[in-house]
């Protein structure tokens, strides 16, 4: 896989070329997701070095829960949307999954992930 960068463009690059993945090919790289989420976004975007401090600096619940909501949205196929920043940053920097997956189990199905997920990246006035 490509390595993108972390912008409009190359997360729906990134988005594209997970989709396009075979089922057992899609769960090795969410399966990586889960394990390590900091190491898979360094592997899979070029991040400036902003980016990378803000991504290392993020404490391990977010990153946990950011793991779990990208591995059930990818690995189900789900519509997944990022909301990007004015170019002009304004006061602090944050990130914000909002979540509208269900999860649920059937008996029939297993478990069964619909719903979507977006990632809204921004900044809160100071």
């Amino acid at each position: 896989m490509s390595k993108q960068l972390f912008n409009a463009a190359g997360t729906t690059a990134k988005i594209s070329e997970l989709y396009a993945l075979t089922d057992g090919e899609l769960r090795i790289q969410m399966d990586s997701i889960r394990i390590d989420f900091v190491f898979w976004m360094h592997t899979h975007f070029s991040l400036n070095e902003k980016q990378s401090i803000f991504l290392e600096a993020m404490e391990y619940p977010l990153i946990q829960l950011f793991a779990e909501d990208l591995y059930d949205c990818i690995l189900f196929r789900l519509p997944l949307s990022f909301t990007w920043p004015p170019l002009e940053p304004i006061g602090s920097k944050f990130v914000q999954p909002v979540s509208a997956l269900v999860r649920t189990h059937d008996p029939l199905e297993g478990y069964v992930v619909t719903g979507n997920l977006r990632i809204v990246i921004g900044y809160k006035k100071l």
